[in-house]
């Protein structure tokens, strides 16, 4: 049985992510590369997701841009699974506040 790709996990993650009442922000830069895919919108605070096919790996680039984006505090999230935005929307809708 072969891995479902990219855009189920991203498909997944949007529907939850509406199911919840969240906003999720397609994002795009065309003039930086590695940029997450995804802003989250949620009352608990907004954080940017990087959405992976199952296994899948950063490449080079999106981790130097993910680092640099903690660097200046945000919250940054790699899901590559269903069961991975099932643990990302909990990580939203629990109690504790959200850290870098």
């Amino acid at each position: 049985m072969t891995s479902p790709p990219e855009r189920d996990i991203e498909g997944y993650l949007l529907a939850q992510c509406r199911a919840h009442g969240f906003l999720c922000l397609k994002f795009v830069s065309p003039a930086r590369g590695g940029v997450p895919d995804r802003i989250v919108v949620a009352p608990r605070g907004t954080v940017f997701v990087e959405v992976k096919r199952p296994g899948g790996r950063l490449r080079k680039l999106q981790q130097l841009t993910h680092a640099k984006l903690r660097r200046h505090g945000a919250e940054v999230h790699v899901v590559d699974d269903k069961p991975g935005v099932d643990v990302f929307i909990a990580h939203l809708l629990g109690p504790q506040p959200i850290s870098s």
